[in-house]
């Protein structure tokens, strides 16, 4: 029997195993890389601690977006912290650029810290300004 493929066809068979090989290699790593990653959820007094800054308009234009998002049920925080909305590319826009500030306000919370005591000490936050967040501020939009 004349074997039908050409040159070309098995070469291109041969670059595709490998793509897939490739492609699942990267795959198991990022599952790893997932599993070493530690629980991001948020309790539920945190949760309305966060509600509360919204409210009060203490926070970012994106976080202040979830939250409407959130009250009309389109999505919860519990989505939103547990990374099962993060294909959500509004959630990505609101948490990108602020996910380290994020962690240490989250470690601060897990602590015991109240709310208010987290924003008056902000080490961005100018001495003198006690109404407003300053731009370089870890709570202000953009740090998120």
């Amino acid at each position: 029997m004349q074997d039908w493929k050409t040159q070309e066809i098995r070469e291109a068979e041969a670059a595709l195993d490998e793509a897939v090989t490739d492609a699942e290699r990267v795959a198991a790593r990022a599952e790893e890389m997932n599993e070493e990653l530690p629980e991001a959820e948020l309790s539920e007094e945190q949760t309305e601690q966060i509600e509360q800054l919204v409210r009060r308009g203490e926070a970012p234009a994106g976080i202040a977006e979830l939250q409407r998002r959130i009250d009309e049920g389109e999505l919860s925080w519990q989505q939103v912290t547990s990374g099962r909305a993060t294909a959500d590319e509004g959630v990505r826009r609101a948490f990108e650029a602020g996910v380290p500030a994020m962690r240490q306000v989250k470690e601060m919370l897990d602590e015991g810290h109240e709310a208010t005591e987290i924003i008056a000490n902000d080490p961005n936050r100018a001495p003198e300004q006690d109404d407003e967040e300053p731009p370089d501020s870890f709570l202000q939009s953009g740090n998120w």
